[in-house]
Order: C-alpha cells, then structure tokens, then sequence
C-alpha cells in the first residue's frame, strides 16, 4: 500500500531522497526516450554532497542482505571520492 509506505518513510528517515529511487531520462517531441529508476546518485549543493543507494525490497528480502548490496552499490560512489 503506497500510502501507507510513504507514511512510514517520513515518519523513519531523517532526510529527503531527492531524486533517488525516481525515474531518470529524456524524452523529445518525436516520442523517443529512455528512462531507468536512479538507484544511485547524488544531490550537490555548494557545501554538501548527499550520495543515495537503494535496493529493492520484496517481501521475501533478507534485511542482512539489502544492506550488504547496498553498500555494494555505494562503494564506487564513495571510491571516486576517495572516501
């Protein structure tokens, strides 16, 4: 239930996610485009760079797991900032 999960999500993360986890592309007149869903990426202001990773939860998702491909994903993130 999407209401319910977005409830759960402000009411659990202490941040806005931004662009991540939404569609990314491009489109023109003719019709074309190409989009895919921004499971990482980064929001950068003049003082801060937020980096996002997610992964997709299913009902049969090991938490344990999610995590470890989470911080999969952001590590070429953080790597390219010699983090």
């Amino acid at each position: 239930p999407r209401d319910a999960a977005m409830h759960l999500i402000e009411e659990l993360e202490d941040t806005e996610r931004g662009r991540s986890s939404g569609p990314v592309g491009w489109g023109d007149t003719a019709g074309n485009g190409e989009f895919a869903i921004a499971l990482r990426c980064g929001l950068a202001s003049r003082t801060r760079l937020r980096l996002f990773a997610g992964a997709g939860i299913m009902p049969d998702s090991d938490p344990d797991l999610e995590l470890t491909e989470t911080e999969a994903k952001m590590r070429p993130l953080l790597d390219a900032l010699g983090v």
